[in-house]
């Protein structure tokens, strides 16, 4: 059977329509086997997808931080105790944050006109600004900006950082979209303005207004508003202060700012038309410390750090801080010494001032020096120069706790040198108040001697414990020496002050504070001072305390504050010629002035003589006087208000008994000498007049001076005495006319002066006295006339004095021991007079 064989099909005709295949068509290599229309849609669309769950993740994964720290920074503002004046402020970034509606709607405007014109429609991003600002850059355009709306800015500067990366800006996308679906538009406009620099050290709105046009943000007008929108976008190249460069730059940008808030519908053409730029404050360099106020702000810092607050609270917590101190205390201060401070030879010669409120403990007032940044050593507070006779009312007032009376009687003369003291102790200018000088005088005229000589008697342990509880330190200034009474431990002008102010307060006690109230940034009461105090002495021993500084006053060595012209009590003080204080007070504040030589730690070592052209510069002149200036300006318009009377208090007949000192003569001149040692071999020839009785230290300012000048013949040095120098109780004088003094006296102790003289009248004074030892005293003498003189005495141990002499007349003196005489009164033979012995009572009967 024949092979089948399939037929070839036929071959299509010409005109027949089928499948062509193009065997030349060139096949696809290399790169174009792989872009190609197709994969190019493919790759955008997977980019796309991508970019979305990338966009979608970073959504799910990225939240709202919480603020950082710089943005909620905000300064420290510290207030005068009014609470509105402000002081200072302390700041890591000068910020003070307000309320959106505290910020004028043109200022709002203007930003948006500048910064964002889309920013109440965007969705806190712009892709045409981001678009615009990418061609700027590939434009190579140097003012080209991130393209970033107020949002993005406001996120940037809120939450995040300042670092320039992609993952920073991925962030700030995000968290800005968050934001806007959120936080209204309005706060969101208000924070970035709290955030943003202003130039000038000055972190938004507020701080800015201030900056640039001394009003508060509430306040600006339009033409201001538009000016700080203007500078806002770089203050080093728009303040217009800067130069003419910045001024040109500024006056384009002002008028760009005001053509865009045309264009948003912010104000219309003609007000933009009519709207000029205004007058620009150039900034003012201030250091916050700079200045007298700089010492108080440094108070304040240290207080609040000491209360438990710590350096970022204080430098950005944004607290309002209410001190005690007075605008109008603390401006007086300032002008007080300025206007009164010596300016002759007065090269590095300090002053401090301090004043504190009684029975409160506020300081109102502090002059530390004429600014802290050039010296922060406080000549007020830091600064311990020695105390001089200021300390004397606190050593008064331990007597008159002890049973002492201003009347009683102690040492007048100088020297005073017991054995026991070491170093005799003199009067400013050796000056001679009698052997009986009564508490009440010492005080009027600063005598040391009765002062130490009272110290010897209550103990110096009993002076110290009465200034401890005043508000002196207790630490190793304070030692338990006589000489402590007169000033020769040291002691600050704002312990000084706060010590007399619990004279003032009648024996209540108050510690010294500044800080009365702190708000937090929310405005609530984080802190408030409550005063607290305490009773230290009695109020009838502070009354005759008081009453003796208003003697001193009145008619001794503090007359300067008589221009005060109501109630003051005060007291001057100087050491060794080296400080020089004057310390008062009115019933309703406490002040203390200083002056003193010597920088930081050697403050009050170097002499004041010669300054303000002064042989000796005692406390009642140049601090008096700016003591005086300082008050009468501090209490201007605070009622006129009394001291109490005095009380009284205490035994005349107490004080004296001890056996210290000399008998150099000199007597009182009325004052009592039975409670005084007689020293029936001392120096009977003396003047009996009692010497000066005013003795009054502010009086004389180039002598009278103070009571506790420098030792200059080698003797004491440690305070109170000026002639110092071992004094053996030697004196010669010599009587020219008639002696009809009468002296009496008990000696408890060993008598060993001696007495020459020459007399060249008639002696008929009388000495009465009762002996309990034995008189081995000589006399010899010449007496170009009669002596019929009386000599008794008391002595509680041996006289082994020795009078010496050559008596050329007729001696018909005599002389007896006996018991217990008491006090005594003698008749003046010849002179038709009586003199009753036991002095004359000046304080008045209350």
């Amino acid at each position: 059977m024949p092979m089948s064989i399939e037929p070839e099909p036929d071959e299509p005709a010409r005109g027949d329509k089928g499948p062509r295949y193009r065997a030349t068509r060139p096949k696809r290599t290399g790169w174009r086997r792989v872009v190609n229309w197709k994969t190019f849609g493919f790759s955008v669309l997977g980019l796309f997808l991508l970019g979305a769950a990338g966009i979608g993740i970073a959504f799910a994964v990225i939240d709202v931080p919480e603020p950082n720290d710089f943005s909620t920074s905000e300064a420290t503002i510290v207030y005068f105790d009014d609470g509105e004046t402000e002081l200072g402020r302390f700041s890591a970034e000068n910020r003070e944050i307000v309320d959106s509606a505290q910020i004028p709607e043109t200022l709002k405007q203007a930003v948006v006109a500048a910064e964002d014109r889309s920013f109440y429609e965007n969705s806190g991003f712009s892709v045409t600004g981001m678009a615009r600002a990418a061609w700027d850059t590939l434009r190579g355009n140097p003012s080209a900006g991130g393209g970033s709306t107020i949002t993005q800015q406001y996120v940037k500067n809120y939450y995040l950082t300042q670092d320039r990366s992609y993952t920073r800006k991925l962030r700030e996308l995000v968290i800005s979209v968050k934001i806007d679906q959120e936080v209204d538009k309005d706060q969101i406009l208000a924070d970035y303005l709290n955030t943003i620099w202003f130039g000038r050290g000055n972190y938004g709105v507020q701080t800015a207004s201030r900056s640039y046009f001394g009003v508060d943000v509430e306040q600006l007008d339009l033409a201001q508003s538009v000016a700080l929108a203007a500078i806002l976008r770089s203050p080093t190249l728009y303040d217009p202060t800067l130069g003419p460069e910045n001024a040109e730059r500024f006056a384009q940008r002002f008028q760009y700012v005001l053509d865009g808030m045309v264009t948003t519908g912010a104000t219309d053409q003609a007000t933009a038309d009519a709207t000029a730029p205004p007058e620009v404050l150039p900034e003012q360099q201030v250091n916050r410390y700079g200045g007298p106020n700089g010492y108080l702000l440094m108070m304040v810092r240290d207080e609040l750090l000491a209360m438990g607050y710590d350096e970022p609270e204080v430098e950005t917590g944004g607290l309002r801080v209410t001190t005690s101190f007075n605008a109008q205390a603390q401006a007086a201060a300032v002008a007080a010494v300025t206007e009164e401070r010596p300016t002759e030879d007065a090269d590095r010669v300090h002053v401090g001032l301090a004043a504190v409120r009684p029975d409160d403990g506020a300081v109102v007032a502090v002059y530390g020096g004429p600014d802290a940044v050039q010296q922060s050593f406080n000549d007020a507070v830091d600064a311990v120069p020695q105390a001089g006779s200021t300390v004397k009312p606190f050593t008064l007032a331990a007597a008159l706790e002890n049973g002492y009376s201003l009347d009683s009687r102690f040492w007048g003369n100088s020297p005073f040198d017991p054995p026991e003291l070491g170093p005799p102790v003199n009067n400013q200018g050796e000056e001679d108040y009698g052997r009986q000088v009564s508490l009440e005088r010492s005080m009027e005229n600063s005598i040391n001697t009765a002062f130490v000589d009272l110290t010897m008697e209550i103990g110096a342990e009993t002076v110290i414990d009465a200034l401890v509880r005043a508000g002196f330190p207790q630490d190793d200034q304070l030692q338990a020496n006589p000489r402590v009474t007169i000033g020769i431990g040291g002691v600050s002008a704002l312990n000084m002050a706060n010590s007399y102010a619990t004279l003032a307060a009648q024996g209540m006690h108050a510690d010294p504070y500044v800080v009365a109230e702190v708000l937090d940034r929310d405005g609530q009461v984080d802190y408030a001072h409550e005063a607290t105090t305490e009773r230290v002495f009695e109020p009838d021993v502070m009354a005759d305390v008081t009453y003796s500084l208003t003697e001193t006053v009145d008619q001794g060595t503090a007359d300067v504050a008589q221009d005060l012209d109501r109630p003051v009590a005060a007291k001057t003080g100087t050491h060794d010629d080296k400080t020089a204080w004057f310390s008062g007070y009115t019933p309703q504040l406490a002040a203390s002035v200083v002056y003193f030589r010597g920088d930081g730690t050697a403050a009050g070592t170097e002499s004041l003589d010669g300054v303000g052209g002064m042989d000796h510069f005692s406390g009642g002149a140049y601090p008096g006087r700016t003591w005086t200036a300082f008050m009468e300006a501090a209490v201007e318009g605070l009622p006129e208000e009394e001291f109490p009377e005095p009380a009284n208090v205490g035994d005349d007949d107490q004080g004296g008994d001890n056996d210290n000192g000399n008998d150099n003569g000199n007597g009182d001149g009325g004052q009592n000498d039975d409670d005084r040692p007689s020293d029936e071999n001392g120096d009977e020839n003396g003047d009996e007049g009692g010497g000066d009785e005013n003795g009054d230290e502010g009086g004389d300012e180039n002598g009278g001076g103070d009571e506790s000048g420098g030792d200059e013949s080698g003797g004491d040095e440690s305070g109170g005495d000026e002639s110092g120098g071992t004094d053996a109780g030697t004196e010669t004088g010599t009587e020219g006319g008639t002696d009809t003094g009468t002296e009496t006296g008990t000696e408890g102790g060993t008598d060993t002066g001696t007495e020459t003289g020459t007399e060249g009248g008639t002696d008929t004074g009388t000495e009465t006295g009762t002996e309990g030892g034995t008189d081995t005293g000589t006399e010899t003498g010449t007496d170009g006339g009669t002596d019929t003189g009386t000599e008794t005495g008391t002595d509680g141990g041996t006289d082994t004095g020795t009078e010496t002499g050559t008596d050329g007349g007729t001696d018909t003196g005599s002389e007896w021991s006996g018991g217990d005489t008491g006090r005594t009164a003698a008749a003046l033979v010849g002179a038709g007079a009586l003199v009753t012995v036991g002095g004359l009572r000046r304080r008045p009967t209350v």
